[in-house]
């Protein structure tokens, strides 16, 4: 499943995505329960932390296949592991 290159395009890129709405919904329309606000700072701290792991990671692989910093950078933040993983195990193309 996990080297099937529509498994990363289909549901795990998608589900990054779906964690930036959740972060975007959060801020737009704060939520009111302890419990559910506790859950959205929790993701936008894994997120923040996160993400600048994964960009540390994520350039040197992306140079090594001749992309570009600023795609590798751009496709890191919209979809974090769920690209520059499979990208770096060869699962999915780099020109997409």
């Amino acid at each position: 499943m996990f080297k099937n290159e529509k498994f990363w395009y289909l549901c795990a890129m998608p589900g990054a995505v779906a964690g930036w709405i959740f972060i975007l919904y959060g801020l737009l329309f704060p939520f009111h329960d302890k419990t559910v606000k506790i859950l959205w700072l929790a993701v936008v701290f894994i997120w923040g932390i996160g993400h600048l792991l994964e960009l540390a990671a994520s350039i040197p692989i992306g140079k090594s296949k001749g992309i570009p910093v600023r795609i590798v950078v751009i496709k890191t933040i919209v979809f974090g592991i769920t690209w520059w993983l499979p990208l770096k195990l060869g699962f999915i193309s780099e020109t997409r």
